[in-house]
């Protein structure tokens, strides 16, 4: 049973306010993705880890990054204009036979090895699920002139993260859909669900953030270090 992930790490890091895309950015000691690359690595469920890069990027990845290290990783691919271009170009790498697929944001450095053991496990009976915690504060929906419409129920509400887990078959198919009907989702399993396609949520980790504004890459370090004084 081939088990792979797709590593999305094609952004270009707008919001980041940086130079270079953020997940090239050293962060206690090393870029960022090869803090995730370490964790999909380290897991011995994955067989294997396709790396996607901004387009035009691939040789400076190469040269930024220690990826001799990394015996698991098959390929590096380019990414596209979005986020959905750039996962397909990565699923287009995956081999044929390949049972489960996973789908991780580059920029999510402290993913746990358990988190992802979990993600597999249960993608094995679901075919498809994604690790989410609920939403702790309260949250309003407002009009375009910022009055509040209403308050929503946060019971129902959930952070969404990732890794996402899918039967390959099934996320490849849609991916193909959603190209040629130009639809674009903020996350994989959104395309899923557009598509009529059931989708389970499982417990997530609030450690595991997703590093977009300075705060989140200071607190994601703050973390790290504390992680590496325990080893």
């Amino acid at each position: 049973m081939k088990i792979g992930v797709v590593i999305a790490a094609g952004g270009r890091g707008i919001r980041f306010g940086n130079a270079q895309p953020k997940q090239f950015c050293p962060i206690a000691g090393k870029p960022i993705v090869e803090w995730t690359l370490d964790r999909f690595e380290a897991c011995h469920l994955i067989n294997f880890i396709i790396l996607v890069v901004p387009e035009g990027m691939k040789k400076q990845a190469e040269e930024k990054l220690s990826l001799s290290k990394y015996r698991k990783l098959k390929t590096i691919v380019e990414g596209g204009k979005e986020r959905t271009d750039s996962v397909y170009e990565g699923l287009c790498a995956v081999d044929e036979d390949t049972y489960i697929v996973l789908i991780h944001d580059g920029v999510r450095p402290l993913v746990s090895t358990s988190l992802i053991t979990s993600v597999i496990q249960q993608t094995k009976i679901y075919g498809a699920v994604v690790p989410g915690v609920p939403i702790k504060e309260t949250i309003k929906e407002k009009s375009k002139g910022n009055l509040v419409l209403k308050t929503l129920s946060r019971e129902k509400l959930y952070l969404i993260q990732t890794p996402q887990g899918f039967k390959y078959e099934l996320i490849k198919n849609a991916h193909k859909m959603a190209r040629s009907s130009n639809l674009k989702q903020s996350d994989d399993a959104g395309i899923l669900e557009k598509l009529g396609e059931k989708v389970y949520i499982i417990p997530g980790e609030e450690k595991n953030i997703k590093i977009t504004t300075c705060f989140d890459f200071k607190l994601a370090e703050m973390l790290l270090k504390e992680e590496q004084k325990k080893i």
